[in-house]
C-alpha cells in the first residue's frame, strides 16, 4: 500500500546552523521536495529542552517539556524521519543520544519481549534515513563503517523496528562548500521520496542479517 501523503520529520541535529550536516539535510529536503505530496517539518533539536535520560522521565516527557512532547507526537503521526548528524569522536552530539534514549518510551513495548529477551520495537511504520559529516576521509569510514554514526543509528533503529531506507556519510570538513556533496544528497532526498510514497520495506540485507528478532 502507497503513502497518499506522508509526513516527514527532518532532524538537524548540529549544533553548527549552516554548516556541513545541516546543510546536507537542506539540500536532502530539496530533493525531497520534488514529490509535491510529501509533507516535511525540518526540527533544529538543539532547540528543544530535553532532560538528560534517567529513571524517573524514562516513561516520557515531563511538564515542562512541552517541545519534546510536540515533537515525539510528530514522529508518532509521520511515516518518514530523517535524522542529520556530525561525528563528534566517532559518535553524535550529545543531544542527539539524549532525544534517542529519550524516545524509547513509545519506540519499545517494554512488556513485549522478542526471542532473545529484548523488548519488542514499536516504530514499525516509520522510514528513516541519516545523513552524517565527519573528518575521517569516507574510504577510511567504508573499511571501519561499524565505529561511526551511520551504523549505530541504523542498528538503534532497527532495533526499535523502523525500516531504515539508508545512509549517507561524506568525511569533507567543508561539505557545506561541496557542491557534489549538496548534489549528492539532493539525489539522495528524491530517492528516498520515491521510496516512501512506495512504502518500502528494508533493504535485503537488513531483512537477512541485520535485523534483530521482533515478535511481531
Amino acid at each position: 500500500m502507497k503513502h497518499l501523503n506522508p509526513k516527514v520529520i527532518a532532524l538537524s541535529c548540529s549544533p553548527s546552523h549552516g554548516r556541513n550536516s545541516d546543510t546536507m539535510l537542506d539540500s536532502f529536503i530539496e530533493g525531497l521536495r520534488t514529490h509535491e505530496n510529501i509533507i516535511v517539518e525540518k526540527i533544529y533539536i538543539d532547540s528543544i529542552q530535553i532532560d538528560p535520560y534517567c529513571f524517573e522521565n524514562g516513561t516520557g516527557p515531563q511538564e515542562h517539556e512541552t517541545a519534546f512532547e510536540e515533537l515525539t507526537e510528530k514522529i508518532k503521526n509521520s511515516q518518514g524521519l530523517v535524522i542529520a548528524t556530525p561525528t563528534y569522536n566517532f559518535s553524535v552530539p550529545a543531544h542527539l543520544k539524549n532525544f534517542i534514549d529519550r524516545i524509547r518510551f513509545f519506540t519499545l513495548d517494554l512488556n513485549q519481549k522478542n526471542i532473545i529477551s529484548q523488548p519488542t520495537g514499536l516504530l514499525h511504520y516509520l522510514k528513516t534515513y541519516f545523513l552524517v559529516s565527519g573528518g575521517t576521509p569516507s574510504w577510511a569510514q567504508k573499511i571501519l563503517f561499524f565505529a561511526f554514526p551511520p551504523f549505530w543509528l541504523r542498528s538503534v533503529f532497527l532495533y526499535y523496528n523502523s525500516v531504515c531506507l539508508g545512509a549517507y556519510y561524506t568525511g569533507d570538513t567543508c561539505s557545506y562548500q561541496n557542491q557534489k556533496i549538496q548534489n549528492k544528497c539532493k539525489k539522495e532526498g528524491i530517492r528516498y521520496g520515491k521510496k516512501l510514497i512506495k512504502n518500502a520495506r528494508n533493504p535485503i540485507l537488513e531483512q537477512l542479517f541485520w535485523r534483530p528478532p521482533q515478535k511481531n
